[in-house]
């Protein structure tokens, strides 16, 4: 497994762990009625910041972890055109999601969406388009071994 393939499936994990407990928190701060008052954006952002660093130091962890679950002690390697064509097929794809989810964020925001439904929307759009670039990538690289 290249580094490329260990970086995408390393990735998918931090997305659904990182993401998954970030909508856990959102489910519950809305089922306590904090994300309908008036620090509701505020409150929903200090949730958020967390995620950040989070998924950085995850990311790490898990990459090493991987590597030594799999005796891989090099954590770079040399990228050729099939890595290439990989990443750019998985970019290409985040990039459509990630716009098509723009776009039916500012339409919503458009027709009257409170401005923390905008950002809720905006974020799950960025949210859901890396999970799937990053899905693609993994799919590239499994389809082609």
């Amino acid at each position: 497994m290249c580094h490329q393939e260990r970086a995408s499936i390393v990735a998918v994990v931090t997305s659904l762990l990182v993401n998954g407990y970030v909508i856990a928190g959102h489910l519950e701060l809305s089922r306590a009625g904090a994300l309908s008052g008036p620090d509701a954006t505020m409150l929903w952002a200090r949730m958020m910041l967390w995620a950040i660093p989070a998924a950085i130091g995850l990311t790490i962890l898990l990459n090493v972890l991987f590597a030594l679950a799999t005796k891989d002690r090099v954590l770079g390697s040399t990228v050729d055109e099939r890595d290439r064509l990989f990443e750019l097929r998985g970019r290409s794809t985040t990039l459509i999601v990630f716009g098509l989810g723009f776009v039916a964020a500012m339409g919503g925001l458009a027709l009257g969406w409170m401005p923390l439904t905008g950002i809720i929307a905006f974020w799950a759009s960025a949210a859901l388009a890396d999970l799937v670039g990053n899905l693609v990538r993994v799919a590239s690289y499994r389809i082609s071994s």
